[in-house]
């Protein structure tokens, strides 16, 4: 299996990436242990701002900075060419790292540039001239998200997780006080905007204190040599980065466009905790996964053996949390938003198992990175977005519960497909796949049945019952695991019960 982009041995003994562990699995507990972790107080202090400026803020202040931050999303992507991912696939090599600093700072750059001339258009675009201003304002964060994409790519590469966290951490209580003081000053949705672009700038200072590299002053004077393998590879990726952020985003813009502000608050309030609790859960494992896999790259059967692991934790989490974030919906909003958000909790139900059907799908993106294919993720996912967009604009005509229902459809019948094609790329059975799925049916089975009934029979105020029915979803889930495949659960405590080889070192 060749790379297009391949200029040398990957495995080899240098402080960036050093051989290839021995103990690859514990490696990858260690790295998903600290990641995770990271997620958990990062989206947690997230989530706690959220639940403060839904009491001090309205659905249409939400609805605006989303309208706002639709176009900001898609140019973030391109900030630099991909070359952070290309950092973590290629040799180490410093004449790279300051290439991509170089190449980061000037395209970011010149796409703040073009945002602050697109910014009337944009506006324009939703009918909301009040866009305009924070659109230009908001546009800054481009530059500042992109001068720390090069630390943090060498953080991912060398496997240092525990120092990512203090990035993550530093970001999520930065922008969430900053947010908070301003709404509670008066400052309606420009309290979001504001700490959106504070928590840029603290994730990119902590980035690089922490990675502990420093551009030469040679930066600014690239080798085209060296800047070759870099967009040979950063382009696709880059390419895929953007036509996945219209898929995950499309559905944002064509509520705003078609609904209004107040229809996209409710719909981006019942994304949110979907986005919080499941999503960005895949986002961890990724940046765990992508590295080990381009490690594992040379060893085929390896490979695939990572592969299934992380399909299997994934659908696990991802079907499991899906499933009972649906049951518990109700719940859920009452009693962390209020009444007034009512309108939220179908789009929740639906979202959630959207969210669960991406689990098994996601995966698939991160091996064919792994394997130098960026080029293969690209054209899956704008198969994606040609398949998704007029999906979502017929559903449109029955509100954001059809736009919602519409999502969670097409993605089951992607999911089925990303699989077939890596599947058939890693050269696994059918059967094989298929037998990685039993423990995601299982917990998901379990927990629809235990938080179901808590949901349907037990009497009593909402807040006991919503934490009676994640208990209980919970232990049926794990119970029905236990059931038709112990051996999973052994696996998995195999790799995190033994302490002392849990590969924390690499992380």
């Amino acid at each position: 299996m060749t790379s297009p982009v391949d200029d040398g041995p990957l495995i080899e003994a240098s402080a960036d990436s050093g051989p290839l562990p021995s103990g690859l699995g514990r490696v990858a507990v260690g790295g998903v242990a600290w990641q995770g972790l990271s997620y958990l107080l990062g989206k947690t202090l997230v989530l706690a701002a959220t639940i403060v400026l839904a009491r001090l803020l309205t659905p249409r202040d939400f609805g605006i900075v989303g309208l706002a931050l639709v176009f900001i999303t898609y140019a973030d992507v391109l900030t630099d060419l991909g070359v952070a991912e290309a950092l973590v696939y290629l040799p180490a090599d410093d004449r790279r790292n300051d290439a991509a600093v170089a190449l980061a700072l000037i395209v970011s750059s010149a796409l703040v540039g073009i945002a602050m001339l697109a910014a009337p258009f944009a506006a324009r675009f939703f009918n909301r001239p009040e866009l305009t201003a924070m659109f230009r304002v908001l546009s800054l964060s481009l530059f500042l998200g992109a001068t720390g994409q090069v630390p943090d790519a060498l953080l991912r590469k060398r496997l240092l997780f525990r120092k990512r966290l203090v990035a993550t951490v530093a970001r999520s209580l930065g922008q969430g006080a900053l947010s908070i003081t301003l709404a509670a000053l008066g400052l309606g949705p420009w309290s979001i905007v504001v700490g959106y672009l504070a928590g840029d700038a603290i994730w990119s200072s902590a980035s690089w204190v922490l990675a502990g590299y420093r551009p030469r002053l040679r930066f600014w004077r690239v080798d085209k040599a060296v800047l070759r393998p870099l967009i040979s590879y950063g382009a696709p990726s880059a390419m895929h980065a953007l036509v996945v952020s219209l898929v995950f985003d499309v559905d944002y813009l064509i509520v705003g466009r078609v609904l209004g502000p107040v229809a996209l608050g409710y719909y981006t309030l019942g994304f949110r905790m979907p986005e919080l609790i499941i999503i960005n859960v895949f986002y961890v494992l990724s940046a765990v996964a992508f590295p080990l896999f381009s490690r594992a790259r040379k060893e085929p059967e390896r490979l695939r053996k990572g592969y299934l692991t992380s399909l299997r934790l994934q659908t696990v989490y991802g079907v499991g949390a899906g499933v009972g974030l649906a049951v518990i919906a109700p719940m859920l909003i009452h009693v962390l938003f209020g009444a007034r958000w009512n309108r939220s909790i179908i789009p929740l139900e639906a979202l959630a198992l959207y969210a669960a059907f991406r689990s098994v799908g996601n995966s698939a993106t991160d091996v064919y990175k792994g394997i130098g294919r960026p080029g293969l993720a690209f054209g899956l996912s704008l198969i994606r977005l040609v398949v998704l967009v007029p999906a979502l604009l017929v559903a449109t005509r029955f509100g954001i519960n059809g736009v919602s229902w519409t999502q969670m459809a097409v993605a089951l019948v992607l999911a089925v497909f990303m699989q077939v094609v890596a599947t058939r790329l890693l050269g696994l059975n059918v059967r094989t796949f298929l037998s990685a799925l039993v423990p995601a049916i299982a917990m998901g089975l379990g927990t629809a049945v235990g938080a179901g009934a808590v949901r349907l029979w037990l009497p009593g105020p909402e807040v006991v019952r919503l934490a009676m029915a994640i208990l209980a979803g919970v232990a049926m889930g794990i119970a029905l695991i236990w059931t038709v495949n112990r051996r999973f659960l052994r696996e998995m405590t195999a790799l995190i019960v033994p302490r002392s080889k849990f590969g924390l070192r690499a992380s």
